[in-house]
């Protein structure tokens, strides 16, 4: 994308609505990331990316719009990262050990997007679009459950019913990255993730091998 402080290059009439888009979504983030979800306000993500509010209300409909919207792109980006630890991985201890470290990983290298994931849920589990909340949980769950089954079949993991094997397993990381987003290091917050990112990986190993 062009440099603000020079001309951009004229984009086509498909790039553009996209390109605008994406630049209503990242200054929306650059609120949440200086005050909270509160501060994502159609005028502050105004400010900050010169999209007029005519084009802020065209691409999301109003501020919980923006809000709804950032949330599913971190959520399916935050999946997409995860599947590709868990397609990658070698073995059924090395795929659960992979789907504890690779959403560690993620919350460790994006931040603010994972804070932002936390923050919102709330509000968009509130809001009209509750039921593509629901079906984007469903759908990760079952995509997790569809990769327990065959290996708990096989003797290989404890025989446990399949649905409560994600929250065993991801229970903990989450909880240990959310305690560390909602903190300050500098104030006597927690260590980063990665400080933990073996023990971590282990302790869900344990919970459910047989």
């Amino acid at each position: 994308m062009a440099s603000r402080n020079s001309p951009p290059p004229s984009p086509s009439p498909a790039e553009a609505p996209t390109d605008r888009r994406q630049d209503i979504l990242n200054a929306a983030l650059a609120c949440a990331a200086e005050g909270g979800v509160d501060a994502v306000t159609i005028d502050g993500v105004r400010a900050r990316c010169g999209a007029s509010v005519g084009s802020i209300y065209h691409h999301f409909g109003n501020r919980d719009g923006i809000v709804a919207a950032l949330f599913f792109e971190i959520y399916h980006d935050q999946s997409r990262s995860v599947q590709a630890q868990l397609d990658a991985a070698q073995g059924v201890e090395a795929g659960v050990q992979a789907l504890v470290t690779g959403y560690l990983d993620w919350v460790v290298a994006q931040p603010e997007r994972a804070r932002f994931l936390f923050q919102a849920r709330g509000a968009v589990a509130a809001g009209p679009r509750t039921p593509d909340l629901a079906e984007a949980a469903r759908r990760r769950n079952q995509a997790l459950v569809a990769w327990f089954e065959p290996h708990r079949r096989s003797g290989a993991l404890r025989d446990l019913p399949c649905e409560l094997m994600p929250s065993l397993v991801m229970g903990p990381v989450q909880s240990y990255c959310r305690a560390w987003l909602s903190g300050n290091a500098a104030q006597g917050g927690l260590p980063s993730p990665t400080t933990y990112r073996a023990e971590l990986a282990d302790a869900a190993w344990r919970s459910v091998k047989a």
